[in-house]
């Protein structure tokens, strides 16, 4: 069975519906309407799963010679009749071929339908469900209105259909809908199609992000299509045929005009309007059949405009258009596009004519205008079109590389660009140089970075608009790299020579630059200031781009230091600025930034919805690195190793051959943690020299707390200090000194706590103390106060294993089980406890100031009698005096 893709949130409807009719009432009724192969049956199918009712009555209605009362007798194929109900009536509503009952009076069926149903559903709650009511008969839609209106029944009414406007029926179906929406409990469910990622995560296996999205766009995200094509093994190639004359079922027994409207409409496009549609096919033709299309589902009405619901349905019906038809169609429109100045129309049927040279400059307009205003994938698939024709095309592959740099298609960048720098002229082929800098950094590859930044500037002449923009993309390959001293003096002589050629924009990209160098030199103030005016700036001028680069640098540099509540409140602002258009750009960077905050917060699960939604969609291969290993590590932390393994996999997947360190070095960091958490030593020192070989050491010191990170996590498991030394200078060319640094002295105290130094680890809980992230405070805490405790200072011991749980509320998993179970060894156990319950009200009694004899009086025992009561309280409780045992327990009270 494939995946189940993100239904998550309807089953939860569904089911919530299900525990508000347990918990007494009804009826509940739930609809779900989606177009055809949207995954209705699917959700209905994992919620009777999910809710396992005792009772089910669940009937699918035919899509073919359906009969009276359908449902019904589908519903209770394996039911017996209950006690009291009618044979005669029973073998009708049953459809029973052999029952040959007098005539009932009209409307007596629809009735004992529905005193049947009561009496299934008596003992309650039930469940009646219906798959494909829009293919149910007159008699049984009838009885569903009445279920609707049944106040009182203890049933969830669960029906799924397409709209009703395709139903076979749709006055009845639509007032069926309604009843059920207009019930005391009514939960109504849209089933929206897949989104791109989810059409990649069901197509299945490591799927190019380019693939999904092409299939999501042919398919429209239907589910029942993505499958289809996937399994014709065609995800981008033409419609196979079996598939064509599937979509094209919709039409059998239609007559010629319907076929003609459709075919002439799929070759206008997917979306026409209707304007348009009846100057070239005639108003007559649709007039007479786009009645019955729209009533088919192959096509919609959208505003003023006609369309397919997706691109497959389109394909199939053109491809059954003679060539003679389709030129005088795209004449036709071309003709009418022209007078009307439509570009994407132009271009089009143009290039459908052959006519390369106008569909291509049309189609270059259009793909620009598409690009300007931030319909990347628009505007790549537009371009990349009209290159199948014109490959040399330099505005064209311009464009088509530059959207695709903006989807996150790496690799259709790459060649884009490639061929741009092959045939432009030396302006073009600087830019295109600059353009696959930029790539190669997304793809990890920093030396390529460098040397496409060197041609391009090669190609630049010196004080020249291409010069400004090689010294943008220069610092903008220094901060990547922090390099940050020389960094504001570039960007002052990229400055002036934009300003002198009028290059705003790429202005805001030099300002992002410099103010993040001036955070990293310790001017944290010029820098948020700066970083704010250009996203006021980047917004105010739709400036996604840079507006995306701005949000992501003032979040990495204000983020962690604000309070909570500021913090996400400035987060969310941030995601609500980029919005859904920026987010193939720089969405993996502010969510990582948001992951680490909540990190740092504490806040386990809100971490772990951030990175690990974000690295299954994440079309930056380096990013998603990133976000898959912090991803992993966090699995570690909820106690999924199994997720960890996967993610750790898919990232050193990612990183092969790759040479950015910081990046690298990541999926490598997961792969020792999880070989720690597994205690296999052995694995253990093969994933620490994996991590030590994966990067020269010179990118291991720019890292150097994930170094020390991967050291304590060896020591942790027993590793030999001197092993762990050797790891260390080879990767930092020192051992790094306690006090030189938070994650050092956390190192050291676990070196210590192992070798039973507790007064030389407490020496360094300060420091450690001062650790980023709450787990790791908490891990310091936690290690002081098993030193404390061994050296008997119990008070102290119990305060540090207090704050390590309280610094791990929000962090459930393992670790805190852990300082939880330390924190209980450590706290004392109540005074009366081992007590049995007569010494308790002994010792009661005696702390409200009883003597011997007054409390033999009041429990009614003799005075000898309590005396040995409290000489087995005082051995019990480890007592000296009755004043000791007293205060002991009056403290503990």
């Amino acid at each position: 069975m494939s995946p189940f893709i993100d239904r998550g949130a309807d089953l939860a409807r569904i089911t919530a519906a299900w525990e508000r009719l347990a918990a007494g009432g009804g009826p509940v009724a739930v609809t779900v309407v989606g177009e055809a192969g949207m995954g209705k049956t699917r959700l209905l199918r994992e919620a009777v799963a999910a809710i396992g009712p005792a009772r089910l009555l669940v009937g699918t209605a035919r899509a073919d010679g359906a009969a009276p009362h359908d449902w019904f007798a589908a519903a209770t194929a394996e039911t017996d009749p209950p006690d009291g109900t009618d044979e005669r009536l029973w073998r009708l509503l049953r459809q029973e071929p052999d029952s040959a009952p007098a005539p009932l009076p009209d409307g007596a069926l629809l009735r004992g339908a529905m005193r049947t149903l009561r009496r299934l559903a008596a003992d309650g709650p039930v469940l009646i469900a219906v798959d494909d009511l829009h293919w149910l008969d007159p008699e049984s839609l009838a009885l569903w209105s009445e279920l609707a209106a049944a106040w009182d029944l203890p049933a969830l009414l669960l029906a799924a259909g397409r709209p009703p406007e395709e139903a076979r029926h749709p006055a009845a179906a639509a007032r069926v809908l309604a009843r059920l929406g207009g019930a005391r409990d009514a939960t109504a469910i849209d089933l929206r199609p897949l989104t791109a990622a989810e059409t990649g995560t069901l197509l299945g296996g490591a799927v190019p992000p380019a693939t999904a999205r092409a299939v999501h766009r042919r398919t429209g995200g239907n589910p029942f299509w993505v499958k289809e094509l996937a399994a014709a093994g065609a995800a981008t190639a033409p419609l196979p045929g079996r598939l064509a004359s599937l979509v094209r079922a919709r039409l059998a027994g239609e007559d010629e005009h319907a076929w003609r409207l459709a075919r002439g409409l799929a070759l206008l496009g997917e979306r026409t309007a209707t304007a348009t549609a009846a100057a070239v096919l005639g108003a007559d033709l649709l007039e007479r059949a786009l009645p019955r299309l729209t009533a088919a589902g192959v096509i919609r009405r959208d505003g003023a405009a006609l369309r397919f619901p997706h691109a497959l349905m389109r394909e199939a019906f053109a491809a059954t258009a003679l060539p003679a038809e389709a030129e005088a169609v795209h004449r036709a429109a071309l003709d009418a596009a022209l007078a009307a100045g439509d570009d994407p129309a132009t271009a089009a049927h143009a290039a459908a004519l052959g006519e390369t040279a106008l569909a291509a400059t049309a189609a270059d307009r259009t793909a620009a205008r598409q690009l300007a205003a931030w319909h990347t994938e628009s505007a790549q698939r537009t371009a990349e079109t009209a290159l199948a024709a014109a490959p040399d095309h330099t505005g064209l592959l311009a464009t088509a590389g530059q959207a695709a740099l903006l989807t996150g298609d790496h690799i259709a960048a790459r060649v884009h660009f490639g061929h741009l720098a092959a045939v432009g002229d030396d302006r073009e082929r600087c830019l295109a140089h600059l353009r696959l800098a930029e790539t190669a950094w997304h793809q990890g590859r920093i030396a390529d970075q460098w040397r496409h930044l060197e041609t391009a500037e090669a190609l630049a002449a010196p004080g020249s608009a291409e010069h400004g923009r090689c010294l943008t993309g220069r610092a903008q390959a220094m901060v990547r790299a922090a390099d940050y001293p020389g960094l504001p003096a570039l960007c002052d002589r990229a400055d002036a020579l934009l300003e002198r050629h009028g290059l705003h924009t790429q202005r805001r990209s030099i300002a992002i630059s410099r103010a993040t160098a001036l955070y990293y030199l310790g001017d944290t103030e010029a820098a948020v200031r700066t970083l704010h005016q250009v996203w006021r700036d980047a917004e105010a001028d739709g400036d996604l781009r840079k507006l995306g680069r701005a949000v992501n640098n003032l979040l990495a540099a204000q983020l962690a230091d604000l309070p909570e509540p500021q913090a996400w409140r400035l987060f969310d602002r941030a995601v609500a600025a980029v919005g859904d258009l920026g987010m193939a750009s720089w969405g993996g960077k502010i969510t990582r930034v948001g992951g680490d905050a909540a990190i740092g917060f504490g806040d386990l699960d809100r971490a772990w919805d951030l990175l690990s939604a974000r690295a299954r969609i994440e079309p930056d291969p380096h990013e998603r690195a990133v976000l898959a290993a912090k991803a992993g590590l966090l699995a570690l932390e909820r106690d999924d190793p199994d997720e960890a393994e996967r993610l750790c996999r898919e990232g050193l997947d990612l990183v092969a051959g790759m040479d950015q360190g910081w990046v690298v070095t990541y999926p490598h960091w997961l792969a020792a943690a999880i070989a720690a958490r597994r205690g296999d030593r052995a694995e253990l020192d093969a994933a620490v020299r994996a991590y030590r070989d994966a990067v020269p050491p010179d990118l291991h010191r720019l890292r150097e707390p994930r170094v020390i990170e991967v050291a304590r996590l060896a020591l942790d498991r027993g590793a030999e200090p001197d092993a762990v030394r050797r790891f260390l200078t080879d990767c930092l060319g020192t051992v790094p000194a306690p006090g030189s640094s938070p994650y050092a002295d956390l190192m050291w105290m676990e070196a210590r706590v192992r070798r039973g130094d507790w007064a030389g680890a407490l020496a360094l809980f300060d420091g450690a103390a001062a650790a980023g992230q709450a787990y790791q405070r908490s891990t310091a805490r936690s290690l002081a106060a098993e030193a404390a405790r061994r050296l008997g200072d119990r008070e102290a011991a119990l305060a540090h294993a207090t704050e390590a749980v309280a610094l791990l509320r929000r962090w459930p998993g393992p670790r805190r089980t852990a300082a939880e179970a330390a924190l209980a060894a450590l706290a004392p156990a109540p005074l009366t406890g081992a007590l049995t319950a007569r010494e308790t009200e002994v010792l009661r009694a005696a702390a409200a100031g009883g003597s011997n004899r007054q409390i033999a009086a009041a429990l009614g025992i003799s005075q000898r009698t309590v005396e040995v009561h409290m000489s087995r309280l005082l051995a019990k409780t480890g007592t000296a005096s009755r004043t000791e045992l007293v205060a002991r327990y009056l403290q503990d009270a």
